[in-house]
């Protein structure tokens, strides 16, 4: 806001418009923050989840690390991501990803000549494919809402402390000032009209 305003009537009425859209405002923003705090900290939760389950599942597959390294046996290529499926949200404003499925592609097991234990890996190495896929799509929502959330807030902040208290205070100089203009323009009303008839009274 200017520091200079003009102490006139049009500008008085403009501000309290402008005041009057601040205050519906400020609401909308305080609504929107809160609303997007929960919805970040959810996530953030989520990721935490995601990734206990991973370490968790890390630490008890260790077992198997020798057993997998078999020259005979190629995990890697058993387990490939075809796509992943998402659909889109929208969360206060942001359009955020949200995890359907992840496909792989379709490889055929010789159940013959492989080893027992290679059906579960790939159902751990899958599941563990599906946390990641699932971290990676969290954190850039995390992302995208971390800096909504920041808007919204700077925003809130702005009209709280800056732009309501301010214009409040320029309507309160504008009026004080108008009145006293008024009062001074009454005074010299009545000082002109008893000149006057202090004249007729001497003609």
């Amino acid at each position: 806001m200017a520091d200079k305003i003009l102490m006139n009537k049009n500008t008085l009425a403009a501000l309290k418009i402008e005041l009057k859209e601040f205050n519906t405002a400020l609401p909308v923003f305080e609504m929107k923050e809160q609303q997007l705090k929960e919805v970040v900290q959810t996530i953030e939760n989520n990721i935490v989840r995601l990734k206990q389950a991973i370490a968790t599942t890390n630490a008890e597959t260790k077992k198997w690390v020798g057993v997998m390294a078999e020259k005979t046996i190629d995990l890697s290529e058993m387990v490939k991501v075809d796509r992943t499926i998402t659909e889109t949200k929208e969360i206060a404003g942001v359009t955020i990803e949200v995890f359907e499925d992840l496909v792989f592609e379709d490889r055929e097991v010789d159940l013959f000549n492989t080893p027992l234990w290679v059906d579960a890996a790939i159902e751990v190495i899958r599941e563990q494919k599906t946390n990641h896929a699932l971290v990676a799509i969290e954190e850039h929502n995390l992302q995208l809402l971390s800096e909504e959330l920041a808007e919204a807030r700077r925003m809130k902040n702005a009209l709280k402390e800056v732009f309501i208290p301010e214009t409040k205070e320029n309507i309160r100089k504008i009026e004080i000032y108008l009145g006293d203009v008024e009062r001074l323009a009454i005074g010299c009303a009545k000082l002109v009209k008893k000149k006057k008839e202090e004249k007729k009274a001497l003609a």
